[in-house]
């Protein structure tokens, strides 16, 4: 049979092409029932492989190549699991391998290993490689006797045996074996599934080691395929192929290890889990409602808790209630909840979340299930520079081997596989640049749905063979894992020891990571709990913390919901900076609703989204003229009421098969599911339990089947309701401080944004528009973040690019020994603070000097000198540094005066954007041109508007020979790209200059770019 038994994925980054789905598919086809896949060091395709396997009929082998130490000296070896005991060592390899750089295992862990795996020693590429070559007869015979005494078993490979030089190598190697009685394998390494993907592979090197394919130290590698069982017999000895199909039957590990759970919550004794949960529940709820809540409040709570404890998720709650808990003990922020976490009272009693589930109709059944065993799912927000620390207590608090991050891969998507491609291949780069900007920058972009998008993209990449081919072997590679990185925001907790269920790894000097990725991780019982990063809830905190410095009893929970100037303000689409309402396209539903009250912010959250954007219109219309509203069912009105007759939420569809069908909630919630996933198999069951309800209920049959259908339209995208109210909790909070406290609101907003050079342009922008002043970075007056000061807000140091947090903190401390006097006073003080000439030259540009009273050429041109004077200063002593500036008299300036234009483009270079008086603002006011700034065109799609200053032209040639431009413009708050076709570009050449205004008309599409349709020359830079 000739089982292959080495078997590398694209898991082994970049070191092969070979797709998890892919190899037992091309098994199957060659006629195995086995294969082994045996990634390089690591497991990550295990779970996925054993799946893709199972698909396909073929049978899996799981295996591990492993560096180890042997003798001293770092070699490969493969181990093949004989059973789960021997994928648990596999799993303790890989885990050790992968927890810190250059690991490599053992003598003894490769002993141990060998008690429930097969051990293949190399001859090519392994331990006996050099004497193979050298043709050592006795250097072998003495490593294979070394081997004999330490290992308990192993077998040597005959690998690469279609070359002819290996085969009389392998030869050798075999006579030498035989000698000593240790049986040969065949071992045909595979790197790639068809001959015909080499190619593929060598450019994926040649992306692994950043060469290109003429540089002649990337290895040519052949014969690396999966080839057929002919293949295999024409190239190795029978009883090479036979030991390979022994070993192949013997290896029988299936995955099916022992599961694990989440770790056991310690209750203070003497009560157990369920006891605590249920004593601080109580407490909770009289925390929330007083001493008599209610009887509607108390029955629910009831409910909910017996629920969960028969579903024994109480550790789970007790859990995330303790590291919450342990959050606001530090002054962390965290947010008032989100996804269907909210629907639950437990989870408003434990302070889990903020949201009160019955004054806002939200369902506990849409969070758990009574009738469906699944896990809770809660996820918390906090505040983006804080996560960590919530992170770090729970990995303490469980222990390191209990918690974990979860891997994710960065794959070669369609912009990144045309650079590493095009670097490859060795095309110019401004080619390769040019390309990839005509990529839509969109979720899931694929090169093929760029180019059926992007007729620009067709024409240019036709109009040239070299990027014929480019396109051609980018699309091979595409979505290829290119490295390892962690979850944006989950963590796994275990009461099993990590190690003992799932191969983990270490991603720099992070909290350790699983080698899985997140849709495996459930099977092993493993439960992911989500810490999200939410910049807007460190805006709040800040905020709040400014407010509380003069009102030390203001609480963000307890503003009120009805505050008329927050209402104003979103009504007036000033919502620039605000959670969830700031897009063009939310302004415009803002617009046209008109919010007055907080159940319009959530219905407007679910609205905007795909699906329910299709019943805007309709329900913009029922809203301006409710009486022509029609019910589905009179009994609906209730639940539908508040959306004007439409099913916008998933919870309206859940009450809908309630009400009309008699289904429990439960029962309405798998419906729901059911439903939204087109389950045909579930769906033919539930309904006619749907219509047989509605028939039980007094529903004509036509009814029935017309309310069932109605329900089936929406359920595909309706909204959950118990996110968008806590959501929208947090977009009124952001929206009523700006309302309320609008330079904290601004002064928080752009240190959030610190680095980002579009949203800091923008927010100024909008400060600008709203009267508030935007200081330069000043040396004497700044500090690491911006700040409040009269007149305004005052950019930090931290803004300046190239100065970084640490020169900012540097320029800092050295202010706080005395100001500084002036020019040459700070340079000499600053280089001896280790601040660079590049520094300091960005310094000048972005203004943070002008308080010294010279023009910023006047200080770019005494530079030399003041450098000069700071090394004059400066005293050596015993190894301390130290300076003193009475040792010489000051240089005298070499005056000159700024000319504005470089002295605009100085200062965006420097910090990003122009904060000073641009000259394409007096332009603009001249010519009254009322175009929005270029930033915020770039957010938007369709047809647009806009104005700017034409900074580089490039001529490109179509397919056809034709002459096209594409055209980068900028304006005081960024930049943006212009594509100018054939036709206009021959009517408008002589226009399109560097340094002329334009005013433009044309499409944007996804890729944040126009093209052009039509401009009209406004003026130039020189006039």
């Amino acid at each position: 049979m000739s089982t292959h038994l080495f078997v590398r994925s694209c898991f082994s980054l970049l070191d092969s092409t070979i797709r998890i789905p892919d190899l037992p598919r091309r098994a199957r086809e060659l006629g195995f029932d086995t294969v082994a896949l045996t990634d390089h060091n690591v497991l990550h395709g295990a779970a996925a492989f054993a799946h893709a396997c199972q698909r396909e009929g073929i049978r899996p082998i799981f295996g591990l190549e492993a560096d180890c130490l042997f003798h001293e000296k770092k070699t490969p070896f493969l181990l093949l699991a004989k059973n789960n005991s021997g994928y648990r060592s596999l799993m303790k390899l890989s885990s050790r391998l992968e927890s810190m750089p250059e690991a490599v295992c053992s003598e003894d862990e490769l002993i141990s290993a060998c008690d429930n795996c097969f051990l293949i020693a190399y001859g090519e590429g392994g331990w006996f490689d050099s004497e193979l070559i050298n043709e050592d007869r006795d250097g072998i015979l003495s490593k294979l006797k070394a081997m004999k005494e330490e290992l308990p078993a192993f077998d040597v490979a005959v690998s690469y045996q279609d070359a002819s030089l290996w085969r009389i190598k392998n030869a050798l190697l075999k006579r030498c074996c035989m000698s000593l009685g240790i049986r040969t394998v065949a071992l045909c390494k595979v790197y790639y599934l068809k001959e015909e993907d080499a190619q593929s592979y060598r450019i994926a090197c040649g992306i692994r080691q950043q060469k290109n394919l003429q540089d002649p130290t990337l290895p040519l590698i052949s014969g690396r395929w999966l080839r057929s069982k002919e293949e295999m017999a024409a190239i190795y000895d029978a009883e090479d192929l036979e030991r390979s199909d022994e070993i192949a039957r013997d290896c029988r590990a299936d995955l099916k290890l022992e599961k694990t759970s989440l770790p056991a919550f310690k209750a203070p004794a003497p009560l157990n889990s369920s006891q605590y949960l249920t004593q601080l529940c109580l407490a909770g709820l009289h925390k929330r409602f007083g001493s008599a809540p209610g009887a509607a409040y108390s029955r629910r709570l009831k409910y909910e808790l017996s629920v969960i404890i028969k579903m024994h998720f109480e550790d789970y709650f007790l859990i995330v209630w303790d590291f919450i808990r342990y959050a606001r003990t530090q002054n962390i922020y965290v947010g008032p909840g989100r996804g269907s976490a909210a629907g639950s009272l437990v989870a408003y009693c434990l302070g889990i979340t903020q949201v009160d589930p019955l004054r806002y109709h939200l369902l506990f059944e849409r969070f758990l299930n009574p009738e469906r065993v699944s896990m809770p799912d809660i996820d918390t927000d906090f505040p983006d520079n804080r996560r960590d620390e919530v992170i770090r207590y729970v990995c303490e608090t469980y222990g390191e081997d209990h918690a974990a991050n979860i891997v994710t891969f960065g794959t070669l998507g369609a912009r990144q596989v045309i650079r590493d491609v095009g670097k490859v291949l060795n095309l110019n780069a401004r080619d390769v640049d040019m390309v990839c900007r005509m990529i839509p920058n969109a979720p899931k972009m694929t090169l093929d749905l760029a180019l059926s998008q992007s007729p620009r993209l067709r024409q240019v990449v036709n109009a040239e063979e070299k990027l014929q081919k480019l396109f051609a072997e980018a699309k091979k590679l595409e979505g290829l894992p290119r490295h390892t990185s962690t979850h944006a925001a989950g963590i796994i907790l275990s009461k099993a020891p990590l190690s003992d269920v799932i191969p983990t790894m270490r991603i720099d000097e992070g909290i350790t990571t699983s080698q899985f990725t997140m849709e495996y991780l459930e099977e092993r019982g493993l439960i992911k709990m989500d810490f999200l990063a939410l910049r807007n809830l460190t805006i709040i905190d800040e905020i709040v913390r400014k407010i509380q410095e003069s009102e030390p009893d203001f609480r963000i929970m307890e503003i009120p919901l009805d505050d008329k100037d927050t209402y104003a303000l979103i009504r007036q689409c000033r919502t620039v900076g605000v959670f969830q309402l700031e897009s063009e396209g939310m302004k415009n539903l803002l617009r046209k609703m008109q919010p007055d009250c907080f159940e319009d912010i959530v219905t407007a959250l679910a609205l905007f989204r795909p699906g329910p954007m299709d019943n805007i219109n309709l329900y913009l219309a029922n809203r301006s003229n409710p009486a022509a509203i029609r019910y589905p069912a009179p009994a609906l009105k209730p639940v539908l009421e508040s959306t004007y007759g439409i099913m916008i939420y998933q919870e309206q569809i859940m009450q809908t098969a309630q009400i009309a069908a008699g289904f429990s909630l439960a029962r309405a919630d798998m419906l729901r599911k059911a439903m939204a996933k087109k389950k045909e198999k579930d769906l033919i069951a539930l309904r006619q339990e749907f219509l047989y309800g509605c028939r039980r209920n007094g529903y004509e049959d036509q009814t029935a089947g017309e309310l069932y259908e109605l329900v089936l339209r929406f359920a595909g995208y309706g909204f959950n309701r118990s996110h968008a109210v806590a959501y929208a909790l947090i977009a009124y909070q952001l929206a009523y401080l700006k309302a309320s406290h609008p330079l904290y609101f601004y002064c928080a907003l752009l240190n959030s944004v610190i680095g980002d050079d579009d949203k800091s342009a923008e927010y100024i922008s909008e400060c600008r528009r709203r009267g508030i002043g935007v200081l330069y970075p000043d040396v004497n007056r700044s500090l690491a973040q911006y700040a409040q000061e009269k007149g305004g807000i005052r950019l930090p140091l931290s803004a300046v690019k190239g100065l970084g947090y640490n020169g900012a903190r540097a320029v800092l401390e050295e202010r706080e020994e005395r100001p500084y006097d002036d020019f040459f006073d700070f340079v000499a003080r600053a280089v001896n603070r280790r601040i660079n000439r590049k520094m300091i030259e960005n310094l000048i540009s972005a203004g943070a000097l002008d308080s010294f009273g010279y023009a910023r050429r006047t200080m770019s041109a005494s530079l030399d000198d003041a450098m000069n004077y700071a090394d004059l200063v400066r005293i050596e002593h015993d190894g301390q540094v130290s300076i003193n500036l009475s040792l010489v008299s000051k240089p005298v300036p070499v005056r000159m005066k700024d000319d504005p234009i470089e002295t605009s483009e100085n200062e965006k270079e420097a910090l990003g954007f122009c904060l000073g008086p641009h000259p394409i603002i007096a332009i603009r006011e001249k010519n009254h041109i009322q175009a929005d700034p270029l930033v915020a065109l770039r957010q938007k799609r369709g047809y647009i508007d806009g104005f700017g200053l034409i900074q580089q032209v490039h001529q490109h040639r179509t397919r056809k020979g034709e002459l096209m431009a594409f055209v980068k413009l900028s304006d005081e708050t960024g930049e943006m790209d212009l594509a100018v076709m054939p036709k206009l570009y021959g009517q408008k050449c002589p226009e399109l200059i560097k340094g002329n205004y334009i005013l433009f008309h044309g499409k944007m599409s996804d890729e944040e770019s126009c093209l052009a349709e039509g401009f009209r020359l406004i003026g130039a830079a020189h006039q």
